[in-house]
């Protein structure tokens, strides 16, 4: 701010009495926000045409940059979550391996018909 408007604002203020507009005044009450809704700043190096990609997207779709990264972050979250709890586990291909190998052993030694 330059001088000059802070001079102005200091003379508005020193010439006005705002006790009206303290008592007129009311405090926002917020909601309280459970943990699981705090949101943390984390900051990102892109490289600038990466950004004004990501600003293109976010104007095409009516929102902010952050909002848009913040969604394309839950997707891709979400998308690996399920396809966690689709995939086998190593544990369970193991298991399969070994089923298929004891089962192949009892057809080839006769004990078991296929």
């Amino acid at each position: 701010m330059d001088e000059k408007r802070l001079e102005d604002l200091a003379a508005y203020y020193d010439g006005h009495d705002i006790d009206e507009d303290i008592d007129r005044a009311r405090i926002q009450q917020q909601k309280p926000v459970s943990r699981d809704e705090v949101m943390i700043v984390s900051s990102i190096r892109l490289p600038k045409t990466t950004m004004d990609r990501v600003r293109e997207a976010a104007t095409e779709d009516g929102t902010t940059p952050t909002a848009l990264i913040r969604r394309w972050i839950r997707e891709q979250l979400e998308l690996r979550e399920r396809a966690a709890a689709s995939a086998p586990s190593q544990l369970d291909l193991l298991s399969q391996l070994m089923h298929r190998v004891v089962r192949e052993e009892l057809e080839e030694a006769g004990l078991r018909r296929t």
